[in-house]
């Protein structure tokens, strides 16, 4: 109470100036409608400013959260999806009493480092082992076909890219049902190569491309790309095929690695297949 009373006598001149200031405005703005209009309007416009640019920081500072949020409910809308299921016959097996059988899961990801301008591109993401990431596990994004896994820690992977020259990904024309591999050979981070496709085949520009899911990596059907040109290749009986990938590697950020839980029985079919050859 003392320290209220001395705040008071030190700054009594400074609080009466202030009372009188209100009291005069305050009669001012009673008696002259027009300052009083523009008062409360430039207090209104300066308010509503303020509050805009609030709505905006807040909306900048949340959107990253509701992007996770938004990813992590697409992964488990994409368990429902039926392409996801194979048949299970009631007579013999009853998984969760349902007749269909999941086959491939989706886990939600952001790239948190990447490269798109070398002659192999890799990058990163926040999802290892702890949430189920191996090895030789496909990644899309919400456009289409991103890399395959290469290296895995506890809390982080490492991705192979699909812009590097290593990497031969199975895939299709969807029109025509050519099949042929797909390869980075040029220095574009929007375009990669099919190769492998017999030029007596009829190709249209704009097709779209698709994995065909050789190897378990990618669910069948999982688009790449579209054909923007093709030509003979001289001398040889096959498109020079030019593919402009849906994903535009340079502003990648949220990804999905496939864990699909028939691979290892793939991988084992196909090595026996393999060893004939």
């Amino acid at each position: 109470m003392r320290n209220l009373i001395a705040f008071f006598r030190r700054f009594r001149v400074f609080l009466i100036f202030v009372l009188l200031q209100l009291i005069a405005l305050t009669s001012y703005f009673s008696v002259v409608s027009y300052p009083r209009t523009k008062f409360f309007n430039s207090a209104n416009n300066v308010t509503g400013t303020l509050l805009s640019w609030e709505r905006e920081v807040t909306k900048y500072l949340f959107l990253d959260r509701e992007n996770r949020k938004l990813q992590a409910e697409n992964a488990e809308l994409s368990k429902k999806e039926l392409i996801n299921y194979i048949p299970v016959d009631p007579k013999t097996t009853i998984i969760n009493d349902t007749i269909r059988e999941l086959t491939i899961e989706k886990i939600p990801a952001t790239v948190i480092n990447s490269s798109y301008s070398h002659k192999n591109n890799y990058f990163t993401i926040n999802a290892g082992r702890l949430k189920g990431v191996e090895r030789k596990m496909g990644v899309v994004s919400s456009e289409g076909v991103v890399g395959i896994v290469y290296d895995v820690s506890e809390h982080y992977a490492i991705v192979q890219s699909i812009l590097t020259s290593t990497i031969n990904i199975s895939a299709y024309v969807g029109e025509s049902n050519a099949y042929g591999l797909i390869k980075y050979i040029e220095n574009d981070p929007r375009r990669v190569t099919l190769t492998g496709v017999s030029n007596d085949i009829k190709i249209k520009k704009h097709s779209k491309v698709f994995a065909t899911g050789k190897g378990g990596y990618f669910p069948h059907g999982s688009l790449i790309g579209k054909v923007e040109k093709l030509n003979p290749i001289e001398g040889e009986p096959r498109w020079d095929i030019i593919v402009r990938l849906e994903q535009d590697m340079r502003r990648l950020h949220y990804v999905y690695v496939i864990k699909n839980f028939l691979k290892p029985e793939l991988e084992e079919l196909e090595k026996n297949v393999d060893q004939l050859e």
